[in-house]
């Protein structure tokens, strides 16, 4: 068990890192919008990579944040039903919720991975201006889709402890770790 727990620890962390990277790519992706910004129109001095990397950037943050958003339950959510619904409904829709979430994981695992894999084989790269290798673009879809796999099946498991607890009428509390903002 204090295996898991170490795991667990360690996955966190990993999540929160990427959290930083992600940060730190909005910032970039502000910062030279706003250099571009001023250079274009007070110095007619446009750079043409800024365009194409806040594209790529906006790729990346979105898959490198989405298990830690997932962790932190900050995707959007419509409560209109639920919110009238019994705590054991649910609990059994989180689990339905989390079953999703690991389903759409794998297909862009899966997908991810053959896609990468087919433009990394053929060397292609995007045909602008910086010439970035496509598969160096597209890697982040199977890795962002593996950290969001693995929190969704630790919410499996933590929504079935719950649905479970709340079935039998005893009400046990499950550890969740700590979250940092």
């Amino acid at each position: 068990m204090d295996s898991l727990r170490g795991i667990e620890k360690c996955f966190d962390s990993l999540l929160k890192y990427l959290r930083l990277v992600t940060c730190l790519i909005l910032v970039f992706i502000t910062v030279s919008v706003c250099i571009e910004v001023v250079l274009r129109y007070f110095f007619n001095k446009p750079q043409v990579w800024v365009i194409e990397l806040s594209e790529y950037g906006l790729l990346y943050i979105t898959f490198l944040a989405a298990g830690w958003v997932l962790q932190a339950k900050s995707h959007i959510t419509i409560e209109l039903v639920t919110e009238r619904l019994r705590e054991r409904a649910r609990a059994f829709l989180s689990i339905v919720r989390s079953f999703l979430i690991s389903g759409v994981s794998m297909v862009l695992i899966w997908y991810g991975v053959r896609v990468t894999w087919t433009y990394f084989l053929r060397g292609t790269y995007n045909p602008t201006i910086l010439e970035i290798p496509t598969a160096a673009i597209l890697v982040v879809i199977p890795v962002g889709g593996l950290f969001l796999l693995f929190q969704s099946l630790g919410e499996i498991i933590s929504n079935v402890l719950k649905y479970e607890s709340l079935k039998s009428g005893t009400v046990r509390r499950i550890a969740t770790p700590e979250k940092e903002d």
